[in-house]
Protein backbone atom coordinates (compact mmCIF):
# COMPACT_ATOMS: atom_id res chain seq x y z
CA UNK A 1 0.00 0.00 0.00
CA UNK A 2 1.30 3.36 -0.74
CA UNK A 3 1.66 5.94 1.97
CA UNK A 4 1.48 9.74 1.85
CA UNK A 5 6.00 9.91 0.92
CA UNK A 6 5.64 6.97 -2.04
CA UNK A 7 2.96 8.93 -3.35
CA UNK A 8 4.77 12.78 -3.01
CA UNK A 9 7.61 10.85 -4.87
CA UNK A 10 5.92 9.33 -7.49
CA UNK A 11 4.41 12.43 -8.48
CA UNK A 12 7.62 14.05 -8.34
CA UNK A 13 8.87 11.23 -10.53
CA UNK A 14 5.98 11.71 -12.60
CA UNK A 15 6.05 15.70 -12.84
CA UNK A 16 9.76 15.63 -13.95
CA UNK A 17 8.90 12.99 -17.05
CA UNK A 18 6.89 15.37 -18.51
CA UNK A 19 7.91 18.53 -17.49
CA UNK A 20 9.07 19.27 -20.91
CA UNK A 21 5.88 18.83 -23.06
CA UNK A 22 3.60 20.14 -20.62
CA UNK A 23 5.34 23.48 -19.07
CA UNK A 24 6.90 26.10 -21.91
CA UNK A 25 9.57 26.90 -18.54
CA UNK A 26 12.56 25.17 -18.24
CA UNK A 27 12.66 21.91 -16.23
CA UNK A 28 13.80 22.33 -12.59
CA UNK A 29 17.23 21.06 -12.56
CA UNK A 30 17.64 17.56 -11.24
CA UNK A 31 19.65 17.85 -8.98
CA UNK A 32 17.33 19.89 -6.84
CA UNK A 33 14.74 16.94 -6.93
CA UNK A 34 18.31 14.87 -5.76
CA UNK A 35 19.51 16.85 -2.97
CA UNK A 36 16.04 16.49 -1.01
CA UNK A 37 16.48 14.68 1.62
CA UNK A 38 13.17 12.67 1.67
CA UNK A 39 13.69 12.05 -2.53
CA UNK A 40 16.94 10.55 -1.73
CA UNK A 41 16.48 8.54 0.86
CA UNK A 42 13.44 7.40 -1.29
CA UNK A 43 15.56 6.58 -4.24
CA UNK A 44 18.47 4.45 -2.28
CA UNK A 45 15.83 2.37 -1.30
CA UNK A 46 12.55 1.99 -3.32
CA UNK A 47 14.28 3.13 -6.29
CA UNK A 48 17.72 0.80 -6.20
CA UNK A 49 18.03 -1.60 -8.94
CA UNK A 50 21.90 -3.51 -9.34
CA UNK A 51 23.42 -1.96 -12.11
CA UNK A 52 27.19 -2.24 -11.52
CA UNK A 53 27.51 -1.07 -15.52
CA UNK A 54 25.56 1.94 -15.10
CA UNK A 55 28.37 3.45 -17.55
CA UNK A 56 28.07 1.01 -20.08
CA UNK A 57 24.66 0.72 -20.12
CA UNK A 58 24.06 3.95 -20.51
CA UNK A 59 26.24 4.34 -23.10
CA UNK A 60 24.36 1.26 -24.58
CA UNK A 61 20.62 3.24 -24.08
CA UNK A 62 21.84 6.12 -25.97
CA UNK A 63 23.02 3.81 -28.78
CA UNK A 64 20.11 1.79 -29.24
CA UNK A 65 18.05 5.74 -28.85
CA UNK A 66 19.83 6.97 -31.74
CA UNK A 67 19.69 3.76 -33.84
CA UNK A 68 15.99 3.85 -33.39
CA UNK A 69 15.61 7.29 -33.92
CA UNK A 70 17.34 7.59 -37.35
CA UNK A 71 16.99 3.72 -38.63
CA UNK A 72 14.35 1.86 -37.34
CA UNK A 73 11.64 4.30 -36.73
CA UNK A 74 12.22 5.60 -40.40
CA UNK A 75 11.61 1.93 -41.46
CA UNK A 76 8.83 1.24 -39.02
CA UNK A 77 7.01 4.88 -41.02
CA UNK A 78 7.57 3.55 -44.27
CA UNK A 79 6.08 0.03 -43.43
CA UNK A 80 2.89 1.91 -42.05
CA UNK A 81 2.74 3.78 -45.10
CA UNK A 82 2.91 1.36 -47.76
CA UNK A 83 1.04 -1.65 -46.07
CA UNK A 84 -2.62 -1.34 -45.39
CA UNK A 85 -3.51 -1.95 -41.43
CA UNK A 86 -4.97 -5.39 -42.06
CA UNK A 87 -1.66 -6.34 -43.52
CA UNK A 88 0.18 -5.66 -40.84
CA UNK A 89 -2.40 -6.92 -37.99
CA UNK A 90 -1.70 -10.49 -40.33
CA UNK A 91 2.28 -10.06 -40.16
CA UNK A 92 1.78 -9.24 -36.44
CA UNK A 93 -0.40 -12.50 -35.84
CA UNK A 94 1.40 -14.79 -38.00
CA UNK A 95 4.71 -13.81 -35.81
CA UNK A 96 2.81 -14.10 -32.67
CA UNK A 97 1.93 -18.04 -33.76
CA UNK A 98 5.39 -19.00 -34.45
CA UNK A 99 6.54 -17.71 -31.07
CA UNK A 100 3.47 -20.17 -29.91
CA UNK A 101 6.71 -22.97 -29.91
CA UNK A 102 8.63 -21.06 -27.30
CA UNK A 103 5.28 -20.44 -25.45
CA UNK A 104 4.53 -24.07 -25.31
CA UNK A 105 8.54 -25.64 -24.70
CA UNK A 106 8.57 -22.95 -21.53
CA UNK A 107 4.97 -24.45 -20.01
CA UNK A 108 5.99 -27.37 -20.17
CA UNK A 109 9.36 -27.19 -18.30
CA UNK A 110 7.51 -25.09 -15.63
CA UNK A 111 5.41 -28.11 -15.65
CA UNK A 112 2.19 -26.01 -16.52
CA UNK A 113 -0.34 -28.10 -18.34
CA UNK A 114 -3.29 -25.65 -18.37
CA UNK A 115 -0.86 -23.69 -20.13
CA UNK A 116 1.03 -25.61 -22.33
CA UNK A 117 -2.42 -27.09 -23.38
CA UNK A 118 -3.95 -24.17 -23.78
CA UNK A 119 -0.93 -22.62 -26.06
CA UNK A 120 -0.90 -25.96 -28.03
CA UNK A 121 -4.53 -26.18 -28.86
CA UNK A 122 -3.97 -21.98 -29.74
CA UNK A 123 -1.56 -22.99 -32.55
CA UNK A 124 -3.12 -25.96 -33.78
CA UNK A 125 -6.24 -23.42 -34.41
CA UNK A 126 -4.86 -20.91 -35.87
CA UNK A 127 -2.59 -22.63 -38.04
CA UNK A 128 -5.55 -24.16 -39.49
CA UNK A 129 -8.53 -21.95 -39.45
CA UNK A 130 -6.32 -19.20 -39.15
CA UNK A 131 -4.59 -19.58 -42.03
CA UNK A 132 -1.24 -20.00 -40.66
CA UNK A 133 -1.59 -17.69 -38.21
CA UNK A 134 -2.57 -14.56 -39.74
CA UNK A 135 -5.89 -14.53 -38.37
CA UNK A 136 -6.36 -14.98 -34.29
CA UNK A 137 -9.23 -17.34 -34.56
CA UNK A 138 -8.04 -18.82 -30.56
CA UNK A 139 -8.74 -15.37 -28.87
CA UNK A 140 -11.70 -14.54 -30.41
CA UNK A 141 -13.28 -18.20 -28.57
CA UNK A 142 -11.62 -17.26 -25.28
CA UNK A 143 -7.86 -19.51 -25.91
CA UNK A 144 -5.95 -16.43 -24.54
CA UNK A 145 -2.65 -15.87 -25.34
CA UNK A 146 -0.19 -17.90 -22.45
CA UNK A 147 3.52 -15.32 -22.96
CA UNK A 148 5.95 -17.58 -21.78
CA UNK A 149 9.98 -17.41 -22.05
CA UNK A 150 13.07 -19.06 -20.85
CA UNK A 151 13.82 -16.19 -18.51
CA UNK A 152 10.61 -16.56 -16.68
CA UNK A 153 10.57 -20.15 -16.68
CA UNK A 154 14.46 -19.74 -14.71
CA UNK A 155 12.59 -17.09 -12.25
CA UNK A 156 9.86 -19.74 -11.43
CA UNK A 157 12.26 -22.45 -10.71
CA UNK A 158 13.84 -19.68 -8.17
CA UNK A 159 16.72 -18.05 -10.00
CA UNK A 160 17.34 -14.44 -9.23
CA UNK A 161 17.70 -11.34 -12.22
CA UNK A 162 20.95 -10.78 -11.65
CA UNK A 163 22.45 -7.57 -12.63
CA UNK A 164 20.80 -4.96 -14.86
CA UNK A 165 21.66 -5.22 -18.34
CA UNK A 166 20.61 -3.44 -21.53
CA UNK A 167 21.06 -5.12 -24.70
CA UNK A 168 22.13 -3.55 -27.88
CA UNK A 169 18.97 -3.51 -29.93
CA UNK A 170 16.81 -5.24 -27.45
CA UNK A 171 16.85 -2.92 -24.47
CA UNK A 172 16.51 -3.71 -20.91
CA UNK A 173 17.26 -6.73 -19.17
CA UNK A 174 18.92 -8.51 -16.75
CA UNK A 175 21.46 -11.52 -16.80
CA UNK A 176 18.98 -13.96 -16.03
CA UNK A 177 16.93 -12.64 -18.84
CA UNK A 178 19.51 -12.30 -21.47
CA UNK A 179 20.45 -16.08 -20.73
CA UNK A 180 16.99 -17.25 -21.24
CA UNK A 181 16.62 -15.05 -24.50
CA UNK A 182 19.62 -16.75 -25.27
CA UNK A 183 18.31 -20.26 -25.08
CA UNK A 184 14.87 -19.32 -26.14
CA UNK A 185 16.67 -18.58 -29.42
CA UNK A 186 18.52 -21.63 -29.64
CA UNK A 187 15.83 -23.84 -29.04
CA UNK A 188 13.87 -22.47 -31.76
CA UNK A 189 16.97 -22.60 -34.38
CA UNK A 190 17.34 -25.58 -33.47
CA UNK A 191 14.05 -27.48 -34.04
CA UNK A 192 14.00 -25.66 -37.58
CA UNK A 193 15.39 -27.61 -40.46
CA UNK A 194 18.21 -26.69 -41.91
CA UNK A 195 17.27 -26.38 -45.50
CA UNK A 196 14.46 -24.12 -44.09
CA UNK A 197 16.88 -21.76 -42.59
CA UNK A 198 19.04 -21.39 -45.59
CA UNK A 199 16.44 -20.65 -47.70
CA UNK A 200 15.94 -16.89 -49.15
CA UNK A 201 12.10 -16.41 -48.16
CA UNK A 202 13.46 -17.44 -44.42
CA UNK A 203 16.20 -15.17 -44.19
CA UNK A 204 13.82 -12.47 -45.29
CA UNK A 205 11.63 -13.11 -42.94
CA UNK A 206 13.58 -13.96 -40.06
CA UNK A 207 16.26 -11.05 -40.53
CA UNK A 208 13.70 -8.54 -42.28
CA UNK A 209 9.90 -8.60 -41.47
CA UNK A 210 10.44 -9.70 -38.35
CA UNK A 211 12.23 -7.21 -36.73
CA UNK A 212 10.18 -4.37 -38.23
CA UNK A 213 6.96 -6.01 -37.16
CA UNK A 214 8.55 -6.49 -33.63
CA UNK A 215 9.54 -2.36 -33.55
CA UNK A 216 5.92 -1.85 -34.99
CA UNK A 217 4.40 -3.28 -32.30
CA UNK A 218 6.44 -1.76 -29.70
CA UNK A 219 4.98 1.96 -28.62
CA UNK A 220 7.81 3.18 -26.49
CA UNK A 221 9.56 5.96 -28.23
CA UNK A 222 12.74 7.04 -26.30
CA UNK A 223 12.93 10.63 -25.05
CA UNK A 224 9.41 11.12 -25.77
CA UNK A 225 9.07 13.06 -22.29
CA UNK A 226 12.56 14.94 -22.80
CA UNK A 227 13.10 13.80 -19.12
CA UNK A 228 16.60 13.95 -17.74
CA UNK A 229 15.95 10.91 -15.76
CA UNK A 230 14.53 8.01 -18.05
CA UNK A 231 17.31 6.02 -18.29
CA UNK A 232 16.55 5.48 -14.00
CA UNK A 233 13.17 5.42 -14.27
CA UNK A 234 13.05 2.81 -17.91
CA UNK A 235 15.43 0.84 -15.59
CA UNK A 236 12.92 0.68 -12.44
CA UNK A 237 9.42 0.49 -14.15
CA UNK A 238 11.06 -2.30 -16.52
CA UNK A 239 12.68 -4.34 -13.66
CA UNK A 240 9.50 -3.93 -11.81
CA UNK A 241 6.74 -5.23 -14.35
CA UNK A 242 9.54 -8.18 -14.64
CA UNK A 243 9.18 -9.13 -11.50
CA UNK A 244 5.42 -9.00 -11.22
CA UNK A 245 5.38 -11.33 -14.36
CA UNK A 246 7.46 -13.82 -12.10
CA UNK A 247 5.86 -13.59 -9.40
CA UNK A 248 2.87 -14.10 -11.47
CA UNK A 249 4.19 -17.33 -12.82
CA UNK A 250 5.14 -18.87 -9.30
CA UNK A 251 1.43 -18.33 -8.02
CA UNK A 252 0.04 -20.21 -11.40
Amino acid sequence: MLNSLHISILLAVLSSLFSCSAEQEPPIPPTRHFTDPAFKAYADQEFAVYDPAEGVNKQIYKFNAELDEYILLPVVNSYIFITPKFVRTGISNFFLNVGEVTNFANSVLQINIRKADITLIRFAVNTTAGLLGTFDIATSIGLNRQTEDFGKTLGHWGAGPGAYIVLPLLGPSNVRDTVGKIVDYGTFVFIIPKHIQNSGPYEVVAYGLQPIDLRYSNSFRYYSYGSPFEYEFVRYISTQLRTAQIEKEKKE
